[in-house]
């Protein structure tokens, strides 16, 4: 397998803004407009630049233009479509610009998106299994520390609480984000999920989650949040290689079709 080939996970981030919501609107198709004009206003604006960005990897990968791009949702819960993780179905012409070929279909490819407040992330993986991306900001802090004995076992809840109240916010929402991509990638339900990422903390502040034997092969990664005060994560199989992109900035030029 050459190096281009080998089996990959790409993460990309990038900012919400009402430019970036203004360019990614002419990137969506008909179902994911409609969706965004159903949501809130926030929660509209980070699922269009979210979607915008995901079209915007995919279409540069794939050598098409984003509105070629064919993508799915549909929950695992209740079956309906429009939610849920996404997939690619679909692309026309065109060939990956790794060299992975340009047939139609999804063969391979495994996607994952993520937003809080003004981030939005996502992974898209190659021949390297399921993947799985979260970010949090530090706003969620307080609220993920009452599920500090979800993350943490009882010795390791009590060097947390010795940490200063920043270094402990910071070290949850690592641990969380941990948690959250695991979800993802392997389809476990977030409550056993926060069982299975048996995180634990250092004087320091520095958090580790259990090794990939203890998880049967996983890995679970932080990554570099792409804004400050915040914290991201991806879960891949053991041995993946994992690339983590400057931020992309989605308001420059004109919308794509």
């Amino acid at each position: 397998m050459t190096p281009a080939a080998r089996p990959g996970v790409d993460v990309h981030q990038a900012l919400v803004s009402a430019a970036a919501v203004h360019r990614c609107a002419g990137l969506l198709d008909a179902a994911e407009r409609d969706r965004a004009a159903r949501l809130p206003a926030p929660a509209a604006a980070r699922f269009t630049v979210a979607r915008g960005l995901l079209r915007s990897v995919l279409a540069d990968r794939l050598g098409v233009p984003p509105g070629r791009v064919s993508l799915t949702a549909r929950c695992p819960g209740c079956g309906g479509a429009g939610h849920g993780p996404v997939r690619l179905t679909a692309h026309h012409g065109g060939g990956d610009r790794d060299g992975y070929g340009g047939a139609a279909g999804d063969a391979g490819w495994a996607l994952s998106v993520a937003h809080s407040g003004s981030l939005v992330a996502v992974a898209v993986g190659h021949r390297a299994g399921p993947v799985g991306v979260d970010v949090e900001t530090a706003e969620r802090a307080e609220h993920i520390e009452e599920l500090a004995p979800r993350l943490f076992r009882p010795d390791q809840r009590d060097r947390l609480a010795r940490l200063p109240a920043p270094a402990r916010r910071a070290a949850l929402l690592r641990a969380w984000t941990g948690a959250e991509s695991y979800a993802k990638a392997t389809g476990t339900a977030l409550g056993r999920a926060l069982a299975r990422v048996d995180a634990t903390v250092d004087t320091g502040g520095r958090v580790a989650v259990a090794a990939p034997d203890r998880l049967a092969g996983w890995s679970v990664r932080a990554v570099p949040a792409r804004a400050p005060g915040y914290a991201a994560a991806v879960t891949a199989r053991h041995g993946t290689r994992v690339r983590t992109h400057p931020r992309t900035d989605l308001t420059a030029g004109p919308p794509a079709g």
